[in-house]
């Protein structure tokens, strides 16, 4: 009950409310900013939602397998399911400084922009590929999944936040849009629901081999996990 009273509490102020901005030169998204934000300690400890993420990951992926996180940040999920399960992981992620934290944690980095698929088609093959809380972020997912479903031998796993939770949906009725971002009303491009991740997943020739819904409102996420749950985790088999 303590539970759900605190992520209700945390849901209604949302629905209200928005965060500081933190504009970067320009106003652009500064991606510095925004981990300064996610890790306010400066070191690599998993939220809950992150190790949610990894451990559903983990009930997909082989141990032993290679495993690629695409926007890899600090390297702490990667760290965190190799300590799970018997993975090798490469890191990969676009800011060179956050990089830096994990190749301390003894992760394989690659620096690239992923919006540059040229950049994609040259990163090395692994078995999974894992792309949480990234493609909404992009301005054209569906080319980069193209391209990085090449790189994968067993099939992708990303995440996306749920817009259908009912926190967004009475935002919008009080006239706001969905609060997704951190740092910068511009960190997210695109936004899904359930039925819109199952259709858009279609018509992209591909086949969701499983979707789970975690997080969000504590019971009412399982009896009604389209409207409680927050966020959705899509697996596409190869």
């Amino acid at each position: 009950m303590k539970q759900f009273l605190v992520r209700l509490k945390n849901d209604v102020s949302q629905i209200f409310g928005y965060p500081i901005c933190a504009y970067g030169q320009d106003f652009s998204v500064d991606y510095q900013k925004y981990w300064e934000r996610r890790r306010d300690s400066g070191t690599a400890v998993l939220t809950a939602w992150q190790k949610q993420r990894a451990a559903e990951a983990l009930k997909i992926i082989t141990p032993g397998a290679t495993v690629m996180d695409i926007g890899c940040g600090d390297g702490a999920i990667l760290d965190f399911m190799r300590s799970a399960s018997r993975i090798k992981g490469i890191g990969v992620d676009i800011d060179s400084s956050i990089l830096e934290s994990a190749k301390k944690l003894g992760v394989q980095t690659v620096c690239a922009d992923i919006n540059d698929l040229s950049a994609v088609d040259a990163f090395p093959a692994a078995d999974y590929i894992i792309a949480f809380e990234v493609l909404e972020h992009m301005p054209s997912p569906e080319r980069f999944i193209a391209h990085i479903l090449k790189k994968a031998t067993q099939g992708l796993i990303f995440s996306v936040p749920n817009t259908g939770y009912y926190a967004h949906r009475l935002r919008l009725a009080s006239g706001r849009f969905p609060l997704q971002w951190v740092a910068h009303p511009g960190e997210h491009l695109r936004f899904w629901t359930v039925r819109d991740m199952r259709f858009w997943v279609a018509s992209l020739g591909l086949k969701i081999e499983k979707l789970v819904l975690y997080q969000g409102l504590p019971v009412l996420n399982k009896i009604f996990p389209k409207l409680f749950s927050q966020g959705m985790i899509v697996f596409i088999k190869k």
